[in-house]
């Protein structure tokens, strides 16, 4: 049967809106809630994502399992009949504890649950061979994710990273479905896979185990159940008029996101010689002592800035202070449009002083040097958001 509504768990907000976007590319109607009593604008008639940001990659595990297992409920009591666990594409953070949340939350509504795991997004070069998580080819531990201030990963393997987890092959998992294999309920196994075609034929196998199934990946994931799950063919359109002002915000202290920053400063003040600047960019202090104290004071600084003067699209680089921002702000929700470059949403802020301003969210660890240059000539010149690729 196909799934009517389907929910996403994420442990943090870039990620939530990063899959999201791949449901929206998809011809779906997707909205990351961001407060209990948030619901979507218009309700859903049609095909729906509805997707939740927990804040738990940094949390201690039993804080992780709790807090994704009321967000799975939550998603549950609201009529989901799917449910996508994302987590981060290079295994930072509390996942394992997730894991076992999502599972045992999902298990009081569908019988005998199994959690097919695969972090896999190859578009970003982020590749599952052998078991080993690798990033650009590099085992997972000894690329950018390995000296994570945060959340370091110091293992590759996801046999060490996710302890009570079964390796499968697609095949295998093709059988699960069938038979079962003998894997006890509350289960997760772990496929390999490097294309986007690995990714298509492990959502096929994925989809036969109807409800039961919980895929559990990053956005490279998401993107094929997207497809597996549509009922059809779905029309995906988007329209947005160019940004007059922009604020960017970037929280994320990854390499990538601060050479992005440094890239952004000069051709602004490149721009700003020739009175073009219209962009202001707030980052955060490279030391990473209270994470959660340093994500709340820029929510307050982002806010305050926004406040201040007449932006028509915020830019956020970083989860937990794209978070941080949007409480600050009253958001309850953002219907998530389109993508404006691949794994970039942009949406519209639902309530708060920010309503009806677009939004950005991206991910640290994802883009080149120049990729917050590429954003903001988009905002401020195209109408026409890029779709995702297929």
């Amino acid at each position: 049967m196909t799934p009517r509504l389907v929910g996403l768990v994420a442990d943090d907000l870039t990620g939530a809106t990063d899959s999201a976007v791949q449901f929206a590319a998809a011809g779906w109607s997707a909205y990351l809630l961001r407060t209990a009593a948030a619901t979507p604008q218009g309700g859903h008639p049609g095909p729906t994502l509805l997707a939740v940001a927990t804040g738990v990659r940094a949390a201690g595990d039993d804080q992780a399992a709790a807090r994704t297992a009321a967000a799975v409920r939550d998603l549950s009591a609201r009529g989901c009949d799917r449910l996508y666990l994302k987590i981060d594409s290079t295994m930072r953070g509390s996942v394992s504890a997730q894991l076992r949340g999502a599972l045992a939350a999902w298990s009081e509504r569908h019988s005998g649950p199994v959690a097919v795991l695969c972090p896999a997004f190859p578009g970003q070069g982020r590749t599952v061979a052998g078991g080993q998580v690798l990033v650009d080819g590099v085992p997972v531990a000894r690329s950018p994710a390995g000296v994570d201030p945060v959340t370091p990963v110091t293992e590759s393997r996801l046999d060490r990273l996710v302890p009570d987890a079964t390796a499968v092959t697609l095949p295998d998992l093709s059988a699960l479905s069938v038979d079962g294999l003998g894997v006890p309920a509350e289960t997760t196994v772990y496929v390999d896979a490097s294309t986007d075609d690995d990714l298509a034929e492990l959502a096929v196998a994925v989809g036969r185990l109807g409800p039961r199934g919980v895929p559990v990946g990053s956005a490279g994931l998401a993107a094929a159940m997207a497809r597996q799950w549509s009922p059809g063919p779905l029309r995906s359109t988007c329209s947005i008029e160019p940004s007059a002002r922009i604020l960017v915000g970037v929280s994320s202290v990854h390499p990538a996101a601060t050479q992005s920053v440094q890239r952004l400063r000069r051709a602004l003040a490149e721009r700003a010689a020739a009175h073009r600047t219209t962009v202001d960019v707030i980052t955060t202090p490279a030391a990473r002592n209270d994470a959660a104290a340093i994500a709340a004071a820029f929510g307050n600084q982002v806010a305050d800035q926004f406040m201040s003067a007449p932006y028509d699209a915020l830019v956020l680089v970083g989860g937990d202070g794209a978070a941080a921002t949007l409480d600050r702000v009253g958001a309850t929700a953002i219907t998530v449009h389109a993508a404006l470059a691949p794994g970039v949403p942009i949406g519209t802020i639902v309530g708060g002083a920010a309503h009806g301003v677009r939004v950005v969210t991206k991910s640290g660890g994802f883009g080149d040097p120049d990729s917050l240059v590429g954003l903001v000539d988009r905002l401020q010149s195209t109408s026409s958001p890029g779709k995702e690729p297929s």
